[in-house]
């Protein structure tokens, strides 16, 4: 409980957002872990023993034990690379917490001066550190994820400090209801004269349940509840711009098929990505995603695959363990 009232403490510090103006880290708003990806793109109620949906809610460790590990590679578009990888650990009287890294490398880029003259070449990434801990009261959890965030390009960058809030509230057994309060914070530094980038502030909110007789699990993740994250273009391009399609741009929905313990199969679908990715003539299967998840011994690996254009998709693979069913072989 002391660790909740200190973190309710910071939120003076690092609560203040820029809303509006130009939004900086959009790496943030990028997928974490697979699972999230096949479900529509984001899912803040999942608290299920998945040390990875902390990235997406604070408030999911308490399902979490010690000593789980995670890593997850997406090959994104155009040589990007996007990595994570989180472990949950023991800090004696304070309980478990995670730490996590999101680390995004651009590739590198060929240095030209004014008149086009190669001076060499240059690279870009942004990185993010997570630690989150999450308090259980009663039917509800409420969690907190402190990052420090560092985006560069070249020899110029910029650092964030941010924090996420975030609670679940369990219905019941097969029923959970999530909210988080994301990105609260701000630039703390900035090598450039410009004006500092803003941080993506965000709230969501979400359900998850499975009915009673169904192997099914369902998702509804609603997202960008901040007016100003959710930039609408004037020109739509003969692209349906109605009150209806603004609401439900703003919704995520996914589904997981319980075929067994060791073995799922989800699909997701994202109507804004489809809406602002698809050609005018057709679709091309932009904001459908889908995935796997297959459990052999103490690994479980998961793929999933997110279509954003007729051009292709990206793909996300990861792996997961609990470190303690190796402790016979440690």
């Amino acid at each position: 409980m002391k660790v909740v009232i200190a973190i309710v403490c910071l939120i003076p510090l690092v609560g203040f957002s820029q809303i509006g103006g130009q939004f900086g880290y959009q790496s943030l708003n990028l997928s974490t872990n697979p699972r999230s990806a096949a479900l529509g793109g984001s899912s803040v109620s999942l608290a299920d023993e998945d040390i990875s949906q902390f990235f997406e809610n604070p408030a999911t460790l308490d399902s979490v034990g010690t000593k789980n590990l995670f890593f997850h590679i997406n090959p994104y578009f155009a040589d990007v690379f996007v990595y994570s990888g989180a472990y949950s650990f023991d800090v004696g009287n304070m309980g478990t917490f995670a730490a996590g890294i999101h680390y995004v490398n651009f590739g590198e880029f060929n240095l030209i001066d004014q008149t086009g003259n190669g001076l060499g070449t240059f690279n870009a990434q942004d990185y993010t550190f997570w630690v989150g801990k999450s308090q259980v009261l009663g039917p509800f959890t409420l969690g907190a994820n402190l990052k420090l965030a560092h985006s560069s390009i070249d020899s110029y960058g910029s650092t964030a400090m941010m924090m996420d809030l975030g609670g679940v509230f369990r219905v019941s057994k097969s029923w959970t209801v999530g909210m988080v309060f994301r990105n609260f914070g701000t630039t703390i530094s900035n090598s450039t004269t410009l004006s500092r980038p803003s941080v993506p502030f965000d709230v969501m909110i979400g359900t998850s349940f499975k009915p009673e007789y169904m192997p099914i699990r369902f998702t509804v993740t609603s997202n960008s509840l901040v007016e100003d994250n959710f930039v609408e273009q004037e020109d739509t391009g003969g692209r349906n711009n109605s009150a209806v399609d603004k609401v439900w741009k703003r919704v995520n929905l996914g589904a997981e098929v319980l075929l067994s313990k060791n073995f799922q199969f989800l699909l997701g679908y994202n109507h804004k990505r489809k809406q602002e990715l698809r050609l005018e003539d057709r679709g091309g299967g932009a904001g459908f995603s889908y995935g796997i998840m297959l459990k052999v011994k103490q690994v479980e690996f998961r793929f999933s695959r997110a279509t954003y254009h007729v051009a292709g998709g990206s793909s996300f693979i990861s792996l997961r363990t609990d470190l303690n069913d190796f402790k016979r072989i440690l």
